[in-house]
């Protein structure tokens, strides 16, 4: 990974999920933006973070039993995906934390395995270049990119999980268990998903990492100093 360094750039933000905060993200950016007050202009990155499950429709499936999304589309969804749209059209990268990685998941056309087990506290992960790094996560559902162009960047080890289920509670057959995805890199929409939490780790080597990546897969060469 490099070790450069980005100056006056701005991250937006919808302040459901995280507050106000852009952490661990502001070792990047320099400024926040919230898009649900502010709008968009003037961003040159947009954050998605987590929270509750988004809307099985998304990815054209029914809904599990235990998912904790609204029976309707709640107003986040929609906010969000027409956020996303806008950063498709616009050429805004994107990074998604846990549901935000989720939501990119789907709209480029990706699937959720709907109920996981084993993927709350803190695990291990292995990097594309071999490093082993400990990520922090809690989430039931997971990112299922094998159907849509994708790079995987970051997986877990071994399977966490001993259960992959569908939306009609059967078991995802086809899932490759040795492959838990935990950070994908979507080049169709400059769009990092990052299933973990950095910001509950910010000063982890998983938190440094995730933002090596952005300012390596996101970010301009003209917008990066030495």
């Amino acid at each position: 990974m490099s070790a450069k360094t980005v100056k006056k750039l701005t991250l937006g933000y919808c302040p459901i999920g995280n507050g106000d905060s852009i952490a661990p993200f502001d070792q990047v950016f320099n400024n926040a933006h919230d898009i649900s007050i502010k709008g968009m202009q003037g961003v040159d990155a947009l954050i998605f973070w987590g929270g509750t499950d988004i809307h099985p429709s998304y990815y054209k499936e029914k809904m599990h039993i235990r998912s904790q999304a609204n029976k309707d589309y709640s107003s986040r969804d929609i906010f969000e995906w027409k956020a996303m749209n806008y950063c498709k059209i616009h050429k805004i990268p994107m990074i998604g934390v846990c549901r935000g990685a989720q939501l990119m998941t789907a709209f480029v056309g990706g699937k959720l395995i709907q109920h996981v087990t084993g993927h709350h506290g803190s695990h291990n992960i292995v990097t594309r270049e071999g490093e082993i790094m400990t990520s922090t996560s809690s989430h039931h559902q997971m990112m299922y990119p094998f159907g849509v162009e994708h790079q995987m960047l970051a997986w877990t080890p071994h399977n966490l999980s001993t259960t992959y289920e569908n939306g009609e509670h059967k078991q995802v057959l086809d899932m490759n268990v040795q492959v838990e995805p935990e950070i994908v890199f979507y080049p169709q929409v400059n769009g990092l998903a990052i299933q973990g939490h950095p910001e509950w780790a910010v000063d982890s080597r998983f938190a440094t990492y995730c933002n090596e990546l952005v300012i390596d897969l996101l970010l301009n060469e003209e917008e990066v100093c030495a």
